[in-house]
Formats: C-alpha cells, sequence, structure tokens
C-alpha cells in the first residue's frame, strides 16, 4: 500500500491508501483508492485519468480510477483529497501511483550473446541474440526510470552497456474547488507537480482572470483565481516557463439566470354546486308603478361550466291613492308574487371580485284589493309575465358574496280593474353562498 500524508492542519487531511501501489498501463488497468477519515464534503481530483465513486460506509469512501484507453506511456498519477470549498494546502492528501509501460528495447551486442536487462531495479531476460548480436527484449519502465543497464553474456566474459531513457513527462494535477464559480466569486486553484522531473519553473495562466498565489509546499502550489465580471469561463493552463504546458482546464462561471415569469394556473372549472341566496331592494316603472321587492333564490351550478340555474321565488308591492271627482278617495294596492326562472353566466372571477350575467323570465302572481271611500271594497286575483336581463358585481368574502344587481325588465300584470308594470327597473342588493 501506498500513501502520501501531509502535515498536520486545523482539520486532518484524509488519510488515502491505493491498491495496488503500481500499475503496469494495458487495457485491465484499474486501482482502488480508499479515502479514510474524511469529513463532510470530500472532494478528489486526479491529473490524468477518470475517477468514480464506489463503494462507501461508515468510516471510508472508496474510489475506482482507471487509465485513459490509449495510454501506454509510463507516468506517475497523481491523486489529491480535501474536505470543504475553501481548503489550505495543509487540508490537502496527495497520493502518487506509479504507472509503467511496457515495450520493447531493440538492443546490439555480441552475436548469440545471453543479454539480460536491468530497469530500475527490475530484471528481464535472458534471452540469447542472434548471429548478428541483435534482438528485441520486452520490458516495463516505470515513470522513475531514467537508464537501462544492458548485460551481455559470452562465455566467461560479461559487457554492461547503459542505455538512457527519454520519457514523456508525467501530468500535473490541476483542480480548481469548488468546481466552478458563482458570479464571478474567487475559486481555490491546487497545483501539483509530480517528482519525475525537473521542471523549468511553474506558473499558472489564466486568461480572463486574476491568479493570485496563496502558498507554496514542497511541489504542492495553491492559488486564488478571481475571473473578471464578464467572463463566463476562464481556460486555466498549468505550464513550465518555457512554455511547455503540463496541464489544463476549464473554470465555469455560473451566472443567475432569471427565472421566466410563473403564469398563474387557469381557474380551474367549477364542480356541480346548490347555491342559496337572497336579495332586498325596489322597483320602479313609471307613474305608481313603484315600491319594495325582495326574493330568495335557489340555484345549480352546472360541473365544469360557469353557469347556474336558478329558481327565484319572490314579492313585490305597490299602492297608490287617488281623488275620484268629488265622489272620494280611492285606494289600489298591488301584491305580486314572481315565479321566475333564470340562467346566470359568471363572466369574470378576478381575486375576490366577481361579475355575472343574468336572464330570465317567468310568471308574476297577485292580488289586487281595490278599497274606496265610496264604495265596497274590492279583491282580485291578478296575474302577469316578466322577462329580464340583470347585471350582477358581487365581493367574494369567506363562504359568501354579497352583490350589487341592476335588472332591466319588461313586465305586465293585468285584472278587470287594473293594469300595472311592476318591475321595469329593479334594484338589488343580494348575498349568496355555496352549500358545502
Amino acid at each position: 500500500m501506498l500513501m502520501l500524508a501531509v502535515a498536520t492542519s486545523a482539520q486532518a487531511a484524509p488519510v488515502v491508501e491505493a491498491e495496488p501501489s503500481r500499475l503496469v498501463l494495458g487495457p485491465r488497468a484499474r486501482a482502488e483508492i480508499t479515502v479514510r477519515e474524511s469529513g463532510p464534503g470530500l472532494h478528489g481530483a486526479v491529473s490524468i485519468g477518470t475517477l468514480t465513486t464506489g463503494l462507501s460506509g461508515g468510516d471510508f469512501t472508496r474510489y475506482f480510477w482507471t487509465p485513459p484507453p490509449d495510454a501506454r506511456a509510463p507516468t506517475l498519477v497523481l491523486f489529491a483529497f480535501w474536505n470543504g470549498d475553501s481548503p489550505t494546502l495543509g487540508d490537502i492528501t496527495v497520493l502518487g501511483l506509479p504507472c509503467s509501460g511496457r515495450t520493447e528495447l531493440a538492443i546490439e551486442t555480441e552475436p548469440s550473446a545471453q543479454v539480460t536487462v536491468e530497469v530500475a531495479g527490475a530484471r528481464f531476460g535472458p534471452r540469447r541474440a542472434d548471429r548478428q548480436g541483435r534482438l528485441k527484449l520486452p520490458v516495463e519502465v516505470g515513470p522513475h526510470a531514467h537508464e537501462a543497464r544492458v548485460i551481455a553474456e559470452l562465455s566467461d566474459q560479461s559487457k554492461i552497456r547503459v542505455l538512457p531513457l527519454s520519457l514523456p513527462p508525467s501530468p500535473w494535477l490541476l483542480a480548481p474547488s469548488p468546481s466552478s464559480s458563482v458570479e464571478g466569486a474567487p475559486v481555490i486553484v491546487l497545483l501539483v507537480v509530480p517528482d519525475t522531473e525537473e521542471s523549468a519553473g511553474i506558473e499558472l495562466v489564466a486568461d480572463g482572470a486574476k491568479v493570485e498565489q496563496l502558498g507554496t509546499l514542497g511541489r504542492r502550489l495553491l492559488f486564488r483565481v478571481t475571473p473578471d465580471h464578464d467572463r463566463s469561463s476562464v481556460p486555466l493552463v498549468a505550464r513550465t516557463l518555457d512554455g511547455s504546458v503540463r496541464a489544463q482546464t476549464t473554470l465555469d462561471v455560473v451566472r443567475p439566470v432569471a427565472s421566466a415569469p410563473v403564469e398563474p394556473a387557469p381557474p380551474q372549472p367549477p364542480p356541480g354546486r346548490w347555491v342559496l341566496g337572497g336579495q332586498i331592494g325596489g322597483y320602479v316603472g313609471g307613474g305608481a308603478n313603484a315600491g319594495p321587492q325582495g326574493a330568495f333564490i335557489v340555484g345549480y351550478g352546472l360541473p365544469g361550466l360557469p353557469v347556474v340555474l336558478e329558481l327565484e321565488v319572490g314579492i313585490r308591492h305597490q299602492s297608490m291613492s287617488v281623488q275620484v271627482g268629488t265622489l272620494g278617495v280611492q285606494n289600489s294596492a298591488l301584491t305580486v308574487f314572481p315565479l321566475e326562472l333564470a340562467v346566470r353566466w359568471e363572466a369574470l372571477s378576478s381575486g375576490n371580485f366577481r361579475l355575472g350575467v343574468r336572464g330570465g323570465g317567468g310568471l308574476l302572481i297577485g292580488s289586487h284589493h281595490l278599497s274606496s271611500t265610496f264604495d265596497s271594497e274590492l279583491t282580485e286575483g291578478a296575474l302577469g309575465w316578466e322577462v329580464f336581463a340583470a347585471l350582477q358585481a358581487g365581493l367574494q368574502v369567506g363562504p359568501v358574496e354579497p352583490y350589487l344587481e341592476v335588472r332591466p325588465a319588461l313586465s305586465k300584470v293585468s285584472t278587470d280593474h287594473l293594469e300595472a308594470r311592476p318591475g321595469v327597473g329593479i334594484f338589488s342588493v343580494g348575498v349568496r353562498g355555496v352549500l358545502k
């Protein structure tokens, strides 16, 4: 197992382990990374390849690392783990996983010599050269190897040659924390340089952002990157002073998007319902056609429609007194009971305000009483009709709806001694409610 710990800080850095401790790159290469003693908000980064979260327990979190499919060159893979979004260098644990690459060394030596190759302490061979002294020997080269020792044995003689190895540089680890900037807020950026190369200086370049170095611990550097106000992303490039790029990533700047105004949901069609109400007021019809009126109304609202069918039963009364020549005074009183059917359309509903249109008609059933100072009294039945249209405006107050009604109408009541129009214009104040 391979572990690399950091200096103690106010918040203990995680403990990181890798299994296996070294790899040979190939199609089946894979490593398990176990992180222990981590707090909430654990973050992880890797210099190359893919790091995915695996099984987690109460005291550990496990990750799986796989190299890029085409990775064959030796490299030192760097891992970094920390807690929270603003770590210090002492809060970060860095682990290095050496990954070897397989290759064939083309060797020229004495004919039929027995050849062994040593690379970083590992021996490969022996293998015999052909009659021209040539052979190809498979070897595994690690990221820290700088040379190969070729040992050729022929009879009791041996010859040693040293072949320098030229390996590509291992990628650097470059990781922002958090991974994006919210509204251009500063972000901490970690840069780790592997120990496999002597770099010609280190610099972090951020196009469209201010870069401040916060600290250095060995080959680990911590920066603060503040994006410019007009940037939606910032490319980050870690390179040597001679311009060789070793790592690069992009820091996204997240801007709040104004949410579209939420359209109010259309009112749901009303269910079937019973409505009870009443109204009082007065009416005028010209001349002596005027008096008080009242009504009791019961209705049924049609399911899914803003329409209410209503039955109205009311009462109206009017009276008059006239001087009949020298005979005396004659008194006339008319009382009618409207029995009418109506349809009310709930045309508008805005907040608590209600506006409705109403129309209907029916019979006017009543009695006419005639008395005078010069003749006997007379009471006779009265029958008439009415058709009307009305406009209502109301205000929903809790379970009830007070409203005003203006009702133009055509009406007529006739008897043998009277013709009246009790309801050309009717003005009422009413209240109604829905039965639960």
